[in-house]
């Protein structure tokens, strides 16, 4: 019924309010160890710190719907670089860091709510687990357009190395799975490979 759609949709929410307010917590912690890597004092870390912690602050705001009367709009490229900004900047040359080739594509309304919660598990994942949280790891997206399909390749390399794929499914890739599916009908393939996660 109607009724218990909207009560699971309701329970989905605030499972997914859960899941981003622990994430943040879980990116404060970890834009601080990545800051204090590439500093020699406290006031190097603070601004380091601030710079990334700002970049979060917006790639977290292209994920809510101000005003249901006027669309947000952006391009792809310009959302990927938004989200990836808290782990590539700072002492890193985000150049060598990540980069984001290929087509690119206008997003606007749900579509860029949805590629920025997709793309932002992925980022909070590697700063946690994957290439962002080593410095000497990079990252290679890869936008590519083919036949009406439209894929993206997340690279991941020269981070911890990955002995097996993970026992268990978390909320997170639960979350990424369904957006990809029931938003953009599209599918999500990981590899994981030893020298880094390729999704």
């Amino acid at each position: 019924t109607e009724r218990r759609q909207a009560e699971a949709q309701k329970n989905l929410l605030i499972r997914e309010m859960d899941h981003r307010v622990k994430n943040l917590f879980a990116l404060a912690n970890s834009v601080i160890s990545l800051s204090v890597r590439s500093v020699t004092t406290p006031g190097e870390l603070a601004s380091a710190v601030s710079a990334r912690l700002s970049a979060l602050a917006k790639a977290h705001a292209l994920t809510i719907s101000h005003d249901l009367g006027n669309e947000q709009s952006t391009t792809l490229h310009t959302l990927i670089q938004t989200i990836i900004a808290p782990y590539v900047g700072g002492a890193y040359n985000s150049q060598s860091r990540a980069c984001v080739t290929g087509p690119d594509l206008t997003l606007t309304g749900s579509a860029v709510t949805g590629f920025a919660l997709l793309l932002h598990e992925f980022a909070t994942n590697a700063a946690k687990y994957g290439a962002l949280s080593s410095p000497d790891g990079e990252l290679k997206i890869c936008c590519n357009e083919n036949g009406g399909l439209f894929t993206i390749e997340w690279i991941e390399s020269n981070g911890p190395i990955i002995e097996r794929e993970p026992d268990s499914t978390g909320f997170g890739a639960l979350l990424a799975n369904t957006t990809v599916q029931r938003q953009f009908r599209g599918e999500i393939f990981r590899q994981w490979k030893r020298e880094g996660l390729s999704i």
